[in-house]
């Protein structure tokens, strides 16, 4: 393994003149360019000694950086000091020689190696009642922590973003929050919810929050778009008061809390919808049974940029042509 990372860093400096900084960029890049140059970036299969040279690469990445440009900002721990965990995707651990380098439930959308290309994703592909809901709440983003395998494979693509799929609905496990009292209070929200009829409901949804920092609390703060536009397809449901679904706030008021809901069926549902996410540190539940786009946080000021300067061109050419 030693062998293996002296050569690795004999490339870089070889290349760069030195080591790799901490750099996203050119971090990634280098590690790019040779899993290219080896033809197993993308590879469905990888023989024994392929695998072995990305698990040195992977190594020398992992130990040598300054800092990754994905981490959290903070650890997953509540503030009792017990773990908050988002699941793998993977059912099975296995030894890292052994680990695919594509993440199975994550896909990488088109080719995203730029802001530009993930707005352009954002405008052709994302709900629209969503995108009409961030565009009238200023450009407020809807935020998820990531789990460390599709992390994984971001930095792997050099990718602004990917598209999660079939990603587990964990809201009422015991291990999500630590905590069985918060699986029997999503359980009962689940019995309350389908008594009013809804169709977006914990063991169908995700939870999201419009804070990035408590997202990170989570894992990577990701911005995140649903996918399609097929009727109840893309929901979101949050208190009407704000705030957190769990904890439950710790009051003794006997007001019963009330559930919001949007699913752009309404025409007051963009406005709703626009105002929870202006909401400060708000949770939002939402429904995406085709997927969603995750989006690092760390791209948001350019993101907003993008999208607000593709809104003014859309104006000009709806109202002068």
């Amino acid at each position: 393994m030693m062998v293996g990372s002296s050569i690795f860093f004999s490339f870089c400096q070889h290349v760069y003149g030195g080591y790799p900084s901490s750099s996203r960029h050119r971090w990634s890049c280098v590690c790019v360019n040779i899993l290219d140059i080896m033809n197993i970036r993308r590879a469905s299969s990888f023989t024994a000694s392929a695998l072995f040279v990305s698990s040195i690469l992977i190594t020398s990445l992992q130990r040598h950086s300054d800092a990754c440009y994905l981490l959290p900002h903070r650890r997953n721990v509540r503030q009792d000091g017990r773990s908050l965990t988002r699941k793998s995707f993977f059912t099975t651990v296995m030894p890292s020689l052994l680990m695919p380098l594509v993440y199975q439930n994550a896909h990488s959308a088109d080719d995203l190696s730029t802001t530009k290309e993930a707005a352009q994703y954002i405008k052709k592909y994302a709900n629209q009642h969503f995108l009409r809901s961030v565009i009238e709440s200023d450009y407020n983003f809807l935020y998820r922590g990531l789990s460390p395998d599709a992390n994984k494979q971001l930095v792997d693509e050099n990718s602004c973003g990917l598209v999660i799929k079939d990603e587990p609905f964990d809201l009422l496990d015991n291990e999500t929050y630590g905590s069985t009292a918060a699986a029997s209070y999503f359980q009962s929200l689940e019995v309350q919810m389908n008594a009013n009829g809804l169709s977006i409901k914990p063991s169908n949804s995700h939870m999201g929050t419009t804070c990035p920092l408590e997202a990170a609390k989570w894992g990577t703060a990701v911005s995140i778009w649903p996918i399609g536009e097929q009727l109840n397809s893309v929901q979101f449901a949050w208190m009407e008061e704000g705030g957190l679904f769990w904890p439950t706030p710790t009051s003794k008021s006997s007001k019963p809390r009330t559930i919001a809901h949007s699913d752009g069926t309404h025409k007051t549902d963009h406005k709703r919808l626009s105002d929870a996410l202006r909401g400060d540190a708000w949770e939002i539940m939402f429904r995406a049974d085709n997927g969603f786009l995750a989006v690092p946080a760390t791209f948001d000021d350019k993101l907003k940029q993008i999208l607000r300067q593709k809104q003014r061109e859309s104006f000009v050419t709806h109202h002068y042509h």
